[in-house]
């Protein structure tokens, strides 16, 4: 019988799988339970533990394994294919991220047949990319610190991709989808061959693998909006020039619209006009946008791209060719010997490469903020009109700030190329004392990174053409125009246009020893142990191009981060031991009552020594109730990137400001820190901190993004984590066929992470500084936060705020996962259609999601949140109830099956710390998705599936329409594939 849809088996079922596996696996001295380094017959898991099954990751219609671990309870959706091109450059931009717990991916350990895999981040990261999907067997997913059993970065807990071992003859499968809106389209072919050979004393497996994903636009869904009227974004492509300090008088804006283009009066303040002013195509006239009044005497007509706000005060700038599927191209190829070179010791080599490119289009270079430009007055392009505006500023010659929509250099686009390998040999045997056996392996792997961009525009050689006294044409041909929406020759655009490339490698050397077997007997049963050593390099080397990383340390491209080169390397020895002790056997109320214990010490060149422990319960009560539960400290060290990666910015959305949210720049006239019952104090805030005291009573900040500066940090120091868990097991011993089939599970865990390695989330810190959440009671300018941003002196803007890798506070995560499986025959009910029916059942409860951000800072709990993520790869999304129910009815060669997905309302997060913020939260999301199977002659079988059969809309987060979180959510909409499997 197969669990068809979202097939998490329970923990009953997985308990009596790994007993079964254990029995087969023992004689060959296989590691077989996640979370232990002890084999045994009848192992039971101590630690919460659920097992995917391949049946579940194929039933989600996608090409790589990442919806089916984001779709699960546990899981909090990170990035991965439905992640937006962005101008970050990022050193993992297409790669695929599992969040247990909404704790990370660096604290989510990865492992295949239980060895780790190359990192393709920096941080430590394993992007999912890498997972050989067509040998995968069944995956563990065990929650809570697992340092003890595996090392550093087991914090949150494991997943371990248990691959199909025994394969013989040749498989084939190939499988289409596509959305019901006509892209996203994805296709996957893989071939999967084994035999056994030197009389069945070796086997051999190899796999090709090809999948490709296409994209999927935000134009096709009516749930997005082409032209967002709530944006915040004022830059177009006609241009407006800012004015800082240095602003014109009222009577020189109103000579010009009132006296020329007969207008009413433009406003301001004290005889001055506060606004912009943009630019006409073709007529050299001017516009008003950005202040008191209504945008007028624009001429232009609105298009996505350029657009008045809903007040009509402003024009905002759109993008319409906005992706929520990023397309993907990948091949990968496994192969794994294993022979048994004597009775007693078998050899394995195995190897692995995978290569594959992801590209991410977004928005053209919006030259603003901190990309702004500066223009001269003798300009030649500058027309009279606004010739007469600026000769009203205190200063008439000097130059102005420019903003302006660079569109004519077209998309900008970032290919990411990867290719990653990773090789592993090693011989496993028998000591010869008692059942005790060995393992030795060696592990070489690396991953390499290429960043290309292309898009990105010239600061040097844009400033060159607006300074040029001909306009330009002395560089190239017609010149540069850049008041109005003119499309520049080709020639000025590659003149000003760049394309960059980037490129990073990590590697990683492993090698282990281990021995594991019976030491001796109790009353109770055998004390087995294991025990080993170990030791893992990690080396990483970033290399930015040349124009990100200029010598005066700024970069040379507007629309792409700054970078720097950087390089690191860490090395870790370790030794560790396990202990399982027997304490009690066929008592009373103990069936077996067992002890697992465990420690290891790992010595790392970067922090020095440190110490992880476990202790585990295993009771079984009688045939129907086994309890279980214990604790484990983890403890994770930085990661070589953590500690050396190279300092860039990166776009970080704030919000937009209101006087009902914390949303935004706290010094806009706008925003609930300015208009609250510290207004005065936030003012003179702003002023201490760069805002000119001549422009803080209109000032406004004209995006809802800011340029945040990060980086590696060499004196972090390691994380701890604490994990507690308990719970239950329950088999049915009934014997009506209504109950026979039944088992559940309930389990309660607590993680609390203390000097968590994390960054200083740049929106928090901004408002911390204003005393969100009682952080800066005294409006202290040297408040730890304040110290944070830095602020334009001209015209009061942000300029690259810090967002610092600190080991932090705390987190502390708390919970309850409840399991329910349950099956029925139905011939032995007397049903005359026969065939089985099926219900599994995984329910997650977050009962707390604390963090703290800084030790001594006060503790906020974003359970039942939406808007705050520890880190950028963690999930903002931390619903009260996450769960997933499916229904299968099996019969013969073929079964069908219905699930439904649940995740509960979620208010906003900025309520936490503002409890009277208006801030739109997240309504309750419901989907079903639909599949069916059928086994047919000649060993064929064809499945087909529909992801969100009813097409469900996103639910919108925040208070910008059109908003959605595609990570947890299902933005692509109805999906549909249909495979085919063919074995010869």
């Amino acid at each position: 019988m197969s669990l068809a849809l979202m097939s998490w088996t329970g923990a009953a079922a997985a308990q009596e799988a790994q007993e079964e596996a254990s029995e087969a696996a023992v004689e060959v001295g296989e590691i077989v339970v996640t979370g232990s380094r002890i084999a045994r017959r009848d192992y039971a898991s101590n630690s919460p533990l659920v097992s995917v099954t391949t049946e579940a990751i194929e039933n989600t219609g996608q090409v790589t394994v990442e919806k089916a671990l984001t779709q699960m309870p546990q899981f909090s959706g990170a990035m991965g294919q439905s992640t937006p091109g962005s101008s970050s450059t990022s050193l993992n931009g297409g790669q695929a991220y599992a969040s247990l717990r909404g704790l990370g991916s660096k604290r989510t350990l990865l492992l295949l047949d239980g060895k780790r895999l190359q990192p393709s981040n920096p941080d430590g990261s394993v992007d999912l990319n890498i997972i050989p999907e067509a040998l995968i067997g069944n995956v563990e997913v065990i929650t809570g610190g697992a340092s003890t059993a595996y090392g550093s970065d087991a914090t949150a807990g494991v997943v371990n991709f248990r691959l199909k071992r025994d394969i013989e003859g040749l498989t084939v499968a190939s499988q289409y989808g596509v959305s019901d809106y006509g892209d996203g389209e994805s296709f996957r072919l893989s071939i999967t061959a084994g035999e056994r050979f030197a009389d069945d004393r070796g086997r051999a497996v190899l796999s090709l693998d090809y999948s490709m994903r296409d994209v999927a636009y935000q134009s096709k869904r009516d749930y997005y909006f082409m032209r967002n009227r709530q944006s915040n974004t004022a830059i177009i492509a006609q241009g407006a020039a800012w004015f800082g300090v240095n602003r014109p008088t009222l009577a020189a804006v109103n000579d010009i619209f009132v006296g020329q283009y007969g207008t009413a009066p433009v406003l301001g303040v004290n005889g001055v006009y506060n606004g912009q002013i943009g630019f006409n195509t073709g007529d050299k006239t001017v516009f008003n946008l950005g202040g008191a009044s209504k945008v007028m005497n624009l001429k232009d007509p609105e298009t996505d791209n350029h657009f008045l706000n809903a007040a009509g005060t402003n024009m905002l700038w759109g993008w319409n060719r906005g992706r929520i599927q990023n397309e993907n191209e990948r091949y990968s190829l496994f192969s794994r010997v294993d022979y048994q070179v004597t009775p007693d010791i078998d050899f394995f080599l195995q190897g692995s490469l995978t290569s594959y490119e992801s590209e991410g289009t977004f928005n053209p270079t919006l030259a603003g903020l901190a990309y702004a430009l500066t223009v001269p007055v003798t300009n030649p392009y500058i027309g009279a009109d606004f010739a007469h505006i600026l000769a009203s500023r205190p200063n008439p010659t000097a130059d102005f700030a420019f903003w302006k929509d660079l569109d004519f250099a077209g998309e900008r686009l970032q290919s990411y190329a990867y290719d990653v390998y990773q090789f592993i040999s090693g011989l496993s045997g028998k000591v010869g004392y008692k059942d005790w056996t060995w393992e030795a392996y060696v592990s070489a792997s690396k991953a390499d990174f290429e960043n290309v961009q292309t898009g990105g525009v010239s600061r040097s050689a844009i400033t060159r053409l607006l300074y040029s006294p001909t306009g330009g044409s002395d560089l190239c041909a017609g010149g540069f125009n850049p008041f109005g929406n003119h499309d520049p020759s080709q020639a000025c655009v590659d003149y000003v246009t760049r394309r960059t490339t980037n490129t990073n490698e990590l590697t990683q050397r492993m090698a282990e020893a281990s021995v594991q077997g019976g030491l001796f007997t109790l009353p109770a049963g055998e004390v087995r142990f294991a025990a080993g050593v170990g030791y893992r390099y990690n080396h990483f080397a970033f290399e930015p191009d040349s124009l990100l990383d200029q010598p005066d340390g700024t970069s040379d491209i507007l629309g792409y981060s700054e970078l720097r080169a950087s390089s690191g390397d860490v090395d870790t020895t370790e030794v560790f031991a396990e202990f399982l002790v027997p304490l009690l056997r066929d008592l009373p109320l103990i069936k077996e009552l067992e002890l697992d214990l465990g420690y290891r010490y790992s010595d790392y060149s970067s922090v020095g020594g440190v110490h992880a422990y476990k202790a585990d319960m295993n009771w079984q009560v009688n045939d129907v109730l086994r309890l279980r539960g214990g604790y484990n400290r983890a403890v994770r060290a930085p990661s070589v990137g953590e500690l050396y990666s190279p300092v860039s910015t990166a776009t970080v959305d704030i919000g937009n400001p209101t006087t009902a949210n914390t949303n935004g720049d706290p010094c806009d006239r706008r925003s609930s820190f300015r208009n609250g019952p510290n207004g005065d104090k936030v003012k003179q805030l702003c002023v201490e901190l760069g805002v000119p005291a001549s422009i803080i009573d209109t000032y406004e900040f004209g995006a809802a993004q800011v340029f945040a500066l990060t980086g590696g940090n060499p004196q972090l120091q390691e994380e701890t984590a604490d994990t507690y868990s308990f719970g239950a097991v329950v088999h049915s011993q009934f014997q009506s066929p209504w109950l026979s089939n039944a088992s559940a599970s309930i389990d309660w865990y607590q993680i609390k992470v203390a000097d968590a390695v994390g960054v200083l989330g740049v929106g928090n810190g901004i408002r911390y500084c204003f005393n969100d959440g009682g952080n800066n009671p005294t409006y202290d300018k040297n408040n730890y936060y304040c110290s944070l941003q830095d602020r334009n002196r001209s015209d009061g803007n942000m300029a690259q705020p810090r967002q610092p890798l600190l080991n932090l506070g705390q987190f502390n995560v708390t919970g309850v996962d409840l399991q329910l499986d349950w099956r029925l025959d139905l011939t032995e009910i007397g049903a005359p259609f026969g065939g089985q029916l099926s219900v599994g059942s995984a329910i997650s409860y977050l009962q707390g999601f604390e963090i703290q951000a800084l030790p001594g800072a006060p503790v906020y709990d974003y359970a039942g949140t939406w808007g705050t993520a520890i880190e950028a790869n963690a999930g903002q999304a931390h619903p009260e109830w996450k769960s997933a129910t499916t229904v299968t009815y099996s019969r013969d060669n073929w079964n069908v099956g219905l699930r439904w997905r649940h995740t509960s309302e979620m208010i906003n997060s900025a309520r936490v710390t503002a409890p009277n913020s208006t801030t739109r939260g997240v309504d309750a999301y419901d989907v079903f998705d639909f599949n069916a199977r059928v086994t047919l002659p000649y060993e064929t079988s064809l499945r087909f599936s529909v992801t969100n059969l009813f097409n469900e809309a996103p639910p919108q987060v925040g208070d910008i329409r059109g908003t959605y979180d595609p990570q947890n959510y299902d933005t692509v909409g109805r999906y549909y594939t249909l495979a085919v499997t063919k074995t010869f």
